[in-house]
Formats: structure tokens, sequence, C-alpha cells
């Protein structure tokens, strides 16, 4: 028995054949590849010109393969006997769930696989009656093909309380994977809902023939996931086209995937050669000039298209914008680049002008603080740290204080809208703030037990406090750092409990560079325990879910609720994700500073554990530049490629987010260069301000309203 194929020379599942030696006849026309085709043999009719649907299978064509004996796979046709496809469809949240025993043992029924940008073609007729003498035992796994695929009964089942029904698709339609929206890391935890919609079927009437409703075979370009799934999924299907001949091991190299394998030996130079990679990727990549604005995009979307592309994130974010500068005056500082230098300072004015970002009346509430984007007057504490702590750093680096005056002035402002007991406020819209004016919140009892929104804004308060001596930076800040340890571990959590350790470790490394008590260095030795306790050895910093009740966001709870709000890269504890987005980049800077704030060998070592499997997973992609030296938000260890349950609304696990995740990864492994830390930089050289007067000017007035 052979095998043929009726697509393009450029087909990726061709084309992988190929690589791997075994030569299939192939021809372009599918009456051509029947009649070509030997007695028995399998034949692919494969989507050339996917996503528009272009082949047919005719009366006469089928009767050909039955008569020929042929098994036949029809991938995204026009037409097919007996059944009426509806116009192509894009999903959106949908992702392939297997829907049989088909694929078993190496994909049990409710395995999720990802088929990005899939286009697919609805059933839009009822279908025949089902011939009772064709069932699925005449063509799944261990029926004619010499394949013994054993399941148990029960095994892998959806919930005994789910109610959606179990085959939501026509009776008698034999369906394999289905397209549909539903939650879970990489299994439907809540089974198939309603809206289902077969994505590879057996044609009724005719157990040698499947159809398949989209492009199965542009696995590569599409960056389908994850890879191993989809070896099995091909791999299976030519057996079943092909029982009697001898396959190769299905192998490819992906479009985009990382840079070496959890066991290959790294160079001494991996993170010098992985930072530079970095830095070219900022400068080519997420850098943009308007005039003279020099600003960063945020960062990539999440969804990739059929083509395997992601669209550019062009909001302009303060956080994202400082935090780019930063990257680049490391770069002078290591390289001494005189074009990074100008670089860093051409964006740290442009997110320090006003009005784009900075607030400079002096007569509003909101002045000296900074936009969450460009002419935005939203005010997160979080994204004011994260525009302070990079331009504190940066400033040093090109020894630079133009930005001095703005920079404090932040502080206070930020300070003199903090609560008595040193807690912020999530978020603080304008008009709000317009209306109570700024005293409101100064006086105000705020707990907020949130290291995600609180704990940056702390460390920036520390480093102002070893920057002036000014009590008002520390006393609160103390104050909120106690309650918040003794509340642990009942945190509030945001998308995970492991990113708010991640995020506390960083002012609790500064409280004991200014405070070196047995207290302060506990609580810090507390929080790196409960967070090293997620790290496998291969450096992976592994989500952990906290307690529900206490969480913001935390997975669906049903497969509505898929793709609806934000949300973890895992639906339960165990799942093999690590977040470079929300966790391990922070846990990054944070063991790097808690190192050199206590000098102990173990954090050393758990933070070169982390910058080589960093340097492992930057991402490498020839056909996809925009991509290549760049860290995702999504990793699966197990797989050892970008993977997890992609419901976050706005940042799913193949986001690529300039600021937050690729910054301080590439600024943590600068400082590891130079043998330095952002605590000892920050605060090398004061402020060239005088703080009595902005102290009196800023913290002073109180006769209410705006300016209160």
């Amino acid at each position: 028995m052979a095998i043929v194929f009726c697509c393009r020379a450029d087909n990726d599942l061709y084309q992988a054949l190929a690589r791997l030696s075994h030569v299939c006849p192939r021809y372009e026309q599918l009456d051509e590849a029947l009649a070509a085709a030997p007695e028995r043999a399998g034949v692919l009719a494969l989507a050339d010109d996917y996503p528009r649907p272009t082949c047919a299978l005719g009366a006469a064509l089928a009767d050909l393969a039955a008569a020929k004996g042929l098994r036949l796979y029809l991938e995204y046709p026009t037409s097919v006997p007996g059944i009426a496809l509806g116009s192509p469809q894009p999903t959106t949240w949908e992702r392939v769930v297997v829907s049989s025993s088909f694929f078993e043992p190496h994909l049990p029924r409710h395995a999720i696989l990802a088929q990005h940008g899939c286009w697919f073609l609805p059933l839009e007729t009822a279908l025949p009656a089902a011939d009772p003498n064709l069932t699925s035992k005449s063509w799944l796994p261990g029926q004619g093909d010499g394949v013994e695929c054993p399941s148990k009964p029960g095994e892998h089942e959806p919930p005994a309380a789910d109610p959606a029904p179990a085959v939501p698709w026509p009776a008698g339609l034999e369906v394999t994977l289905a397209v549909a929206r539903v939650a879970g890391y990489d299994r439907a935890v809540y089974g198939l809902p309603a809206e289902a919609h077969p994505l590879l079927f057996v044609l009724p009437g005719s157990a040698s023939i499947l159809v398949a409703t989209s492009a199965l075979s542009h696995f590569i370009r599409g960056r389908y996931g994850p890879q191993d799934a989809w070896k099995a999924i091909w791999e299976r299907l030519l057996r079943w086209l092909a029982p009697a001949d001898a396959l190769p091991d299905l192998a490819w190299t992906a479009a985009v995937r990382v840079q070496a394998g959890p066991d290959v030996p790294m160079p001494g130079d991996a993170e010098r050669a992985a930072l530079r990679r970095s830095v070219s990727w900022f400068r080519e990549h997420v850098v943009y000039s308007i005039d003279w604005k020099k600003g960063a995009i945020e960062g990539f979307e999440s969804s990739i298209d059929h083509e395997g592309r992601q669209m550019r994130r062009p909001w302009a974010r303060g956080d994202c914008t400082a935090e780019t500068g930063m990257v680049f005056a490391c770069d002078w500082a290591l390289t001494g680049n005189p074009d990074s230098r100008r670089l860093a300072a051409q964006i740290l004015d442009y997110v320090w002008s006003a009005p784009d970002f900075y607030h400079d009346d002096p007569d509003s509430p909101a002045y000296g603080l900074s936009n969450w984007y460009e002419r935005g007057p939203v005010f997160y504490g979080d994204d004011n740290a994260r525009v302070i702590v990079p331009t504190l750093l940066a400033r040093h680096l090109l020894a630079e204080d133009r930005w001095d005056e703005r920079v404090l002035r932040c502080l206070l402002a930020n300070l003199r809208t903090t609560g008595r007991l040193g807690f912020r406020r999530n978020r603080i819209d304008p008009d709000p703030l317009l209306e109570r004016g700024w005293a409101f919140y100064h006086d105000e009892e705020t707990i907020t037990y949130a290291p995600h929104y609180q704990a940056y804004l702390w460390a920036a308060y520390l480093l102002a406090y070893a920057l002036t001596g000014f009590d008002g930076f520390l006393a609160r800040t103390k104050t909120a750092i106690r309650m918040t340890m003794e509340a642990y571990p009942h945190w509030q959590w945001t998308n995970g409990l492991a990113q708010e350790m991640a995020r506390m470790l960083l002012p609790l490394a500064f409280l004991v560079r200014i405070e070196d008590t047995a207290a302060h260095r506990d609580w810090l030795a507390h929080v790196n325990e409960a967070l090293l306790a997620q790290m496998h050895p291969c450096g992976a910093i592994r989500e952990l879910l906290g307690p529900p009740e206490n969480g913001r966001y935390g997975p669906p709870q049903s497969n509505a609720a898929y793709g609806t709000a934000e949300a973890p890269l895992i639906q339960e504890n165990g799942d093999p994700a690590c977040d470079l987005l929300y966790t391990t980049n922070y846990a990054f800077l944070g063991l790097h500073e808690a190192a050199a704030a206590t000098g102990s060998a173990a954090l050393l070592e758990a933070e070169d554990r982390l910058a080589q499997f960093l340097c492992r997973v930057q991402v490498r992609s020839e056909a996809h530049p925009y991509l290549d030296g760049a860290w995702m938000r999504g990793f699966d260890d197990q797989r050892w490629e970008y993977w997890g349950s992609s419901a976050d609304l706005g940042w799913g696990a193949w986001s690529v987010e300039s600021g937050w995740t690729n910054t301080w990864i590439a600024a943590v492994l600068a400082l590891r260069q130079r043998q330095e830390n952002v605590y000892d930089l920050a605060t090398a050289r004061p402020l060239g301000v005088d703080l009595d007067e902005m102290v009196q000017n800023m913290l002073e007035p109180r006769q209410g309203g705006r300016d209160a």
C-alpha cells in the first residue's frame, strides 16, 4: 500500500515527509491523484488555498475511490456527497478538541489542541440516516488497520455534572475532532458544549473517507500546538491511510521555537548572547518614532492567524516605554554603544513629557502622576512605579539628572494618594480624584493585600527613602509590608498566587537593605522559600492558584467563561506552565535583588538556574523575525514549548509584552554581566532637587476641594 498526495509541493505535511526521505507521489488535481493511486492506497487531498476552499469531491470521484478500495483524507473541501457545507467561519476562542478514542492512547478524549487562526466549514444540512452496518467500529483504531489503542471505560470522560450533551452534532456522524469553546489547560474539563462543530469526521455512507472541515495539514506555518499532539494526530492519520506502510517518525522544525532544549549544555556566553538578541529585538521591532517622540509598542498580541502571524499592539504605555528606555541604558553601560545612550534618553524624555504622560498642573490633584497610557489619565500605582524605578536606574547609568525633579514629584504624587496604612487603591480614575482631592486618599485607611498592585510602589518608596532620607516614604511602607506579611498566605491574588510572591520579593529585598533586621530577613526568606517550592530543576517556576475566594481572576468556571476576563495560564494547580508576564520575570528581578541583599548562596543558585532557563526558552524564528529574541507569556516545561490555557481576554499564552516581561529579563541579564544590582545603582547618586520645598508644596496644602 502507498500514500498519494494531492497538494502543492510546499504543503507542510508533504514537506515534513520529504525531509524525512519518505517521498510520496504528488499530483495537483484530485482526479489525477485518485486515478494514479494503486488499489487500497491512501490518498490525501490537502487545502492548498486555505482559508479559501477549492477541492470538491463529487459522486463520480467518490465512486472511483470506493471501487479501488482507497482510503481518502479530504481537507477543507467545497463539497462532499450527501452533506452541505457552509461558508468558511473563523474561530475566536474556539480550540480543537479530541472527541473520540481514534487518537488514543497518545491523545485521550477531550484533549485540547490549538489550531491558530482556524477557519472551518460548518455543516448546514441534516445528515442521512446512519447505516447500521457502518459504525465507528469499521474505522476506529484496532479495526482493520492493525493498530490497537485500548481505552478504559469511563476514562477521560467529562465530569458527571456536565450539562452539555455527549454528542453535540447530528446523530450518525462519527467525529474524531471538534472545534469548540472549551475551558481547560490541555483537557476540556467541562466536556464539549452544544456549540461544538465537527472538524474531522467519517463521511456517512463511507467508512473509508475522512473529511476535515479545516486545514489540519498547515500545522507548521500555522504554528499549531502542542507540537507533540499534532505529531500524534498526523502519525495516526497516516497509519489509518496506509496501515501496511513503514512510515517514518514524523518530525519537523517549528516556525517559532526556543533557543535550546532542557538538557542541551549552554555555552559560557549564553547570557550575553541572549541579552544581545533581546536588545536587537527591542531596537528592530519595539521602538518607534513620531518626530521627537521615541516610544515603545506594548508588544504583540497572543492571537496567531492561519499563517502563523501575530499582530503588533502599538499602544503607547508609560511603563512599557520607561522600561524600554532602561534596557537601552543598560546596553550603553555594558557595550558603550552611543546610539543606545541617545535612544534611552530620548525614550525617557518622552515618558516624562507633559501632557502625553506627566501631569504638570500644580493646581490639579493629579499633579506629578504618570498616565497609564499616552494622554490616558488613569493612575495605577504599580505602573507608576514601573516608570519611576527604571528611570532611577537609567539616570545613574546615563549620568543624567534632567528627570530628577519629575521623578521625585511623581513619587510624592503617589505618596499623597497612598492611605494612612501604606496601601494605595489599585486604580485611581481622574473624575473621583478631581472631585475628592488627593487628601481624601491620603487620609483613608485602605487595606489591599495584593502585591500585584502594591509591591512595586513600595519598592519605589524604599528607593526614594534611600535617596532622600524622607521618613514619609518609609513609615507607611513599613506598616503596609508588615501587615501584608502578617496576612500571608491569605493574600488577594490576581492571576495566581505565585505572581504575588514574585512581586513581593523586590520590596522585601530593599527593606533588608534599609533595615537589616531578623524580622525583615525572615519575611524575605519566607516568601523566597514559598516561591522556590514552585521551581523545577530546569529553572521554570510553575504557576500556583490560591484559594478561589481570594482570587480576582481565576480560571474559567465554565466553557462559556473561557476568554471573557483576565485569567491564569493554568486551569488547576499541577498544570506545568510558568508565566513570564506576571511571575517569572519579576521572580528573576526579585531573586537578583534578594541575593544581593542577603548574600545567600542558595538564592544566587536559584537565580543562576532561572537565568539559564530564560536563555533556553528565548524565542528563535526565521519565519517571524519580529519574535526572534523575545520571550512570550506562557511556557510549558514538560512539552518544552510556549503553551497554556489562553483564556486571558487580552494577554494569552503567546502574547509578547515589551515591558514587564522582556524589559526586566533583559535588564537583569545586563546587571548580571556587570555584577551590579538595581538598589545600588538607583541609590548611588542623590537627586538634584530641593526635597523640603517639594514636600511642602506637594504634601502640606490641604484646603479641600480640587487642591486638597
